[in-house]
């Protein structure tokens, strides 16, 4: 059975990224989630401003965020939940990915 072809942002995640966006002053640009190979298990999360899809990205919109995505990276992503959480002295997003098989000790980087 194959992975769901979506990406998902929870609530929390989409109103940091609007937040970023109104900083930028790009309200309604995009959001590029995608892997680079990176770290010591192999891949890495990299989130990036877009002002526009490139052709073949897979676009998903949710509480009111644009958010692209490659088509070779959502090979890695599909069926992530993308959240914003702020713990103890540190906030940023986290990444629940079904296809992860193993993550390295210092939480960067995954392997599919």
């Amino acid at each position: 059975m194959s992975q769901p072809q979506q990406i998902t942002l929870t609530e929390k995640a989409a109103g940091r990224v609007k937040a970023m966006l109104d900083q930028r002053g790009t309200p309604d640009a995009f959001i590029r989630l995608g892997v680079a190979t990176a770290g010591c298990s192999g891949f890495s999360y990299k989130l990036e401003y877009a002002d526009e899809p490139e052709e073949g990205d897979k676009v998903f919109e949710q509480h009111g965020v644009k958010l692209v995505v490659d088509p070779k990276s959502l090979l890695f992503i599909a069926g992530t939940e993308m959240d914003y959480v702020t713990e103890n002295f540190k906030s940023g997003f986290k990444f629940g990915n079904p296809n992860e098989t193993s993550r390295c000790g210092c939480g960067e980087s995954f392997k599919v």
